[in-house]
């Protein structure tokens, strides 16, 4: 599995942990936040289960957009799917791993003002797994997609770059043994040569 659909996967898996207490078991949670015990009036109830379908459904997009789980039917019409690298060439993963990204940016902000005021482990795990998800979809956007291995100003493919760890693919270091190869071959043709000439004049 690679990096992409970890972090599709991972979100849908986040988004849906948060749903099921919500959808289940609303009062328990209006309980839990209350300040002082008391009953779950309807519009709780509502709100809760509301946001807890949203969530569902926002995950189940989420998988469905990036292209983790192919959509269609033929084995040929998933290879087409994706590309060389295992990406998904959907037009709308990428759209939506920002969508997503963002999503986790401003969940982990809002968390962030509401621990300084009070810490409680439900608002602190949030913190965290909103945090880390939006590490991961910065990382995934950068490192992870087509977009982040293309050179803005040459257009070339940075995968074949020799910095800073040496790469035995690498086009120039490709190009620099086809030159000494040639040049080593110049060399023999020459000492074939000099012998050839040497062996002529005795």
């Amino acid at each position: 599995m690679d990096a992409f659909k970890a972090y599709a996967f991972g979100t849908a898996g986040y988004c849906s942990l948060q749903a099921l207490p919500l959808l289940l078991t609303p009062k328990l949670i209006v309980s839990m936040l209350a300040k002082d015990a008391r009953p779950i009036t309807d519009l709780e109830a509502y709100l809760s289960r509301s946001l807890a379908l949203a969530l569902l459904a926002f995950a189940l997009l989420v998988i469905l957009l990036t292209g983790a789980v192919p959509l269609t039917g033929g084995i040929e019409e998933n290879v087409k799917g994706t590309n060389g690298d295992g990406l998904s060439k959907d037009p709308y993963a990428y759209p939506t791993l920002l969508v997503t990204t963002g999503y986790h940016a401003l969940t982990a902000f809002y968390l962030y003002t509401q621990v300084t005021g009070r810490w409680t482990f439900g608002l602190g795990a949030g913190l965290i797994f909103s945090s880390v998800l939006f590490c991961f979809g910065v990382w995934v956007t950068v490192f992870g997609s087509e977009k982040g291995r293309i050179s803005k100003t040459t257009g070339a493919d940075k995968r074949t770059s020799n910095f800073p760890f040496g790469n035995t693919e690498s086009a120039k270091s490709k190009k620099k043994e086809s030159k000494d190869e040639k040049k080593d071959e110049a060399k023999s043709e020459r000492k074939r040569k000099s012998v050839a000439r040497t062996s002529s004049w005795r």
